[in-house]
């Protein structure tokens, strides 16, 4: 203790500070984690308004993380009914497997990932996907495929 005392003569007085950081920091991370695993929608907001609320009134990332949340559900609600995703481990999944693919046989299998990704994103109707198949023929696929 003689030698952190020395090292940091006002630590004693930081100790305000500390307690305040670490209650924030751990307040932000409950939020992250149910961002991150159930994703953005009402009952979500409302748990990450609920834990916001743990922080000081006048704290700058109170202020932020609460416009963050009120900004980016009214994108949730505007584009659709399901939880916003909030987390990049979908993008870095995608490009661990473009790089496993690379790996193996670059040009084939990269445009046969290419050709994935549309039906992997979002939800084709029938419509939509009857039309894919109409206009996508056998020889022009093996053709892309090569």
């Amino acid at each position: 203790m003689a030698k952190l005392r020395a090292a940091l003569p006002a630590f004693r007085t930081l100790r305000a500070f500390i307690a305040t950081f670490a209650a924030t920091a751990v307040t932000v991370s409950q939020v992250m984690e149910i961002l991150k695993h159930k994703g953005l929608h009402r009952s979500t907001y409302k748990q990450c308004c609920q834990r916001a609320e743990q922080l000081p009134a006048n704290s700058i990332v109170n202020h932020r993380l609460r416009a963050w949340l009120s900004r980016h559900i009214d994108i949730q609600r505007q584009l659709t009914s399901l939880p916003l995703v909030i987390s990049s481990d979908i993008v870095e999944s995608l490009f661990g497997n473009f790089k496993h693919i690379l790996e193996r046989s670059p040009q084939a299998d990269m445009n046969r990932s290419a050709l994935l990704i549309p039906a992997r994103c979002g939800h084709p109707d029938a419509a939509t996907l009857s039309t894919a198949l109409v206009h996508a023929r056998q020889g022009d696929l093996a053709t892309w495929l090569v």
